[in-house]
């Protein structure tokens, strides 16, 4: 899954927030080992719409991500 890393910080699904003037565009390959293989980046089961999740949190998902040591409270990581 490709990410953007606004200007703000702020990372976001690629596939799902449009590029803004100032983003960082991180390929599959590099978002991958951010995510699954080092854990640096982590999300929560409603980032995408998945199924059993339907009922509960957004029903588009945010596509949200956070670094590891500034994620909010309670966002423990899927890593997918």
């Amino acid at each position: 899954m490709a990410l953007r890393i606004r200007e703000s910080g702020e990372v976001v699904c690629a596939a799902m927030h449009p590029a803004m003037p100032g983003d960082v565009y991180v390929h599959d390959g590099v978002s991958y080992e951010l995510t699954v293989e080092h854990g640096l980046l982590v999300t929560d089961n409603y980032h995408l719409r998945r199924a059993g999740n339907e009922t509960e949190g957004p029903l588009d998902g945010h596509g949200r991500w956070w670094w590891r040591d500034e994620a909010p409270a309670g966002i423990v990581g899927d890593g997918k």
